[in-house]
């Protein structure tokens, strides 16, 4: 039941029982995307969110910048396939501002991209995004001769660029420790220099998964990009983007969520998903397995099923921190004390959500404890029940604390909208499913 901006979500007394189709991938899509839209040619992408806000600010953003993006079809499932229009790297508009929300993704890719380009931008977004950190991907853009300001605080959004003059920098510098997102960012935009350059990671990278998916979009756009060495990656000299023929794979963030579900009872079929996937959340079915589900792969899908009671475990999450939230919540269903860890990239999310998701956690009646970099929970006796959860205006904070009705507890979600960042409908597909 909703009531304004919160919901209301009763306790489920039955299992789920679902084969689903679910949106394309955020992550996957906000690389395409701007890929597509550098290339040479038309590209044509399916399977596009239409649900997510994150995608449609990066399909806004490009708009402005003079690329042509024609919608041609919308499918079931609540996605849509598109025609890009690449600018060969010549982009269309050459002064903008880019208002990108509180989309990560979109921010790191384009203040990359647009670093290196002959306009000048400036890109923002909402207060939440003037609080995360884009410091180490603008001392490398920096050192290969960009002169990126920000406008208000260093070492944060906005961020305003000039017209870019190549110094010639054969290598650069970056922390990977942060976000990997800013190594993403640096992958995809330096193909435009159409030179050699290689990036080295002088300390720790989080999140590789995500890289790899990076470097496997660039060889499908005809661009050679690998790891020569432990992380020192190489971008080859190349003549651009080539235009492509692609569909998105599902959203494997997304799909953890009604994983979980059939984890704590039922069972939950995830197509055109598979252990060959590009996502590295698509692992997280293989935690799922760790604490005791039903786990079975197929060529094209992921299917998981409840085999009892759940146990805990001690988890190392750096990969998948996304799908981390999925598991803290779950293990207050799993037998024993679940330890999380490789998670400091929460801090610096949409929210700081190691101490949102403790202190969500502990409303419940859970005892939690948290540091930089980990996060150990105290499966309960019983869940304190009609607890209002506040999610940040995280989505994730939002559906993983679905799975407390799912458990059997009836709970709220307050400003449950927040989900319109990557999944605007996910409630009324878990209603579908549950209710």
């Amino acid at each position: 039941m909703k009531q304004d901006n919160n919901l209301y979500l009763s306790p489920i007394k039955h299992s789920i029982n679902a084969v689903l189709d679910l949106p394309g991938s955020k992550s996957i899509a906000n690389r395409v995307l701007p890929l597509a839209a550098f290339a040479s040619g038309v590209s044509v992408i399916h399977n596009v969110p239409d649900v997510g806000e994150d995608v449609q600010l990066m399909l806004q953003a490009l708009g402005k910048l003079g690329i042509k993006i024609e919608k041609f079809a919308t499918h079931a499932n609540g996605c849509s396939s598109y025609r890009i229009h690449g600018c060969g790297g010549n982009i269309p508009v050459k002064s903008a501002e880019l208002f990108l929300g509180n989309s990560g993704t979109s921010i790191r890719f384009l203040s990359a991209t647009l670093a290196l380009s002959d306009g000048e931008y400036v890109l923002t977004g909402i207060e939440r995004m003037k609080e995360r950190p884009i410091k180490d991907l603008i001392v490398a853009l920096r050192a290969l001769g960009s002169q990126i300001k920000c406008l208000e605080n260093e070492g944060y959004p906005p961020l305003q660029t000039i017209p870019f003059i190549d110094d010639g920098v054969e290598q650069i510098e970056l922390s990977g420790m942060i976000s990997s997102q800013y190594l993403t960012g640096l992958l995809m935009a330096l193909p435009l220099l159409r030179r050699d350059v290689r990036i080295k990671i002088y300390d720790e990278l989080i999140s590789r998964p995500y890289v790899e998916i990076t470097l496997a979009l660039l060889k499908m756009f005809g661009v050679t990009a690998y790891e020569e060495m432990p992380n020192v990656f190489k971008i080859c000299a190349s003549s651009g983007f080539n235009a492509v023929e692609y569909t998105v794979e599902p959203d494997a963030s997304s799909a953890s969520y009604f994983l979980a579900m059939a984890a704590l009872s039922g069972s939950v079929t995830i197509n055109n998903l598979s252990e060959t996937s590009l996502q590295g959340d698509k692992n997280f079915a293989k935690v799922l397995a760790k604490m005791g589900a039903q786990v079975d792969y197929g060529s094209d899908s992921i299917k998981c099923s409840s085999a009892g009671q759940l146990t805990a475990i001690n988890v190392d999450m750096e990969d998948m921190p996304d799908v981390a939230m999925t598991i803290a919540v779950l293990a207050i269903f799993a037998n024993g004390t679940t330890k999380i860890t490789g998670i400091s990239s929460w801090k610096v999310k949409e929210t700081d959500r190691l101490f949102a998701i403790a202190t969500e956690l502990r409303k419940l009646g859970v005892n939690v404890e948290y540091d930089d970099d980990s996060i150990t929970v105290v499966a309960p006796c019983s869940i304190i029940s009609d607890v209002a959860i506040d999610t940040y205006n995280d989505h994730r904070m939002a559906m993983c604390f679905s799975l407390i009705a799912v458990g059997g507890t009836a709970v709220t979600i307050n400003d449950y909208h927040c989900v319109g960042k990557t999944f605007a409908n996910y409630f009324d597909v878990m209603r579908e499913l549950l209710y």
